[in-house]
């Protein structure tokens, strides 16, 4: 089964582990809270959003906001 993954395209295998980090976040939600649970939906969301992509844009911008905020925070009057 390894094999027949690691022989897809770059893009199938994002595709195949967006869906399966997609599926264990909806699974995830049926569970009782707790500590356990809230983890995983978080590191499944966090590699579902790094697999469709939007990792280095989302992180890019919370950059830019930053220091948007701080240098507007840190200005003499």
């Amino acid at each position: 089964m390894f094999k027949k993954f690691m022989s897809l395209s770059p893009i199938g295998r994002r595709a195949v582990l967006a869906l399966a980090l997609f599926g264990i976040m909806v699974i995830d939600l049926l569970f009782p809270k707790c500590n356990f649970t809230v983890f995983l939906f978080l590191a499944s969301g966090l590699g579902w959003v790094w697999a469709i992509g939007l990792m280095r844009p989302v992180l890019l911008f919370l950059i830019f906001l930053l220091k948007t905020v701080f240098r507007y925070k840190t200005a003499p009057w």
